[in-house]
């Protein structure tokens, strides 16, 4: 196969972007919630109806191809991002650059965490999945 056309990293921008798609998601899921409920819905029911919610989109979008506990550890990684999302906007006011840094953070420590593992030749499909 042929890397005519492709440049080095185009794989890897391509990941990179998907990861940052996923992410804020997520997050955006979250502030949907909290918009929805007025941010009144208990944590504890926020993250039941999030959590079924993601697990199904992944669920849906792999299907049988990697196994259940993957995704379930790929739903709680998501769910976290969700549910700051959904608390965020409750306990402080809206600041775009805030938020930029925010999922600039967390997305540096999903990169930081694929490269770990990937270092210490985690388990196939030891990774963040992307939708």
């Amino acid at each position: 196969m042929s890397d005519e056309g492709h440049p080095q990293g185009a794989g890897q921008d391509q990941e990179l972007s998907q990861l940052q798609s996923s992410i804020l998601m997520a997050f955006n899921l979250g502030v949907s919630y909290n918009q929805q409920s007025g941010g009144i819905q208990s944590i504890t029911e926020v993250a039941g109806e999030l959590g079924h919610t993601i697990y199904t989109n992944l669920a849906q979008v792999y299907g049988n191809r990697l196994q259940d506990d993957f995704l379930r550890a790929n739903t709680e990684y998501f769910l976290q991002i969700a549910l700051l999302g959904y608390i965020i906007p409750s306990v402080c006011a809206y600041e775009e650059d805030f938020k930029n840094r925010l999922l600039s953070l967390i997305e540096l420590r999903a990169l930081k965490t694929q490269q770990q593992m990937a270092g210490q030749g985690g388990p196939v499909g030891g990774s963040i999945i992307t939708p």
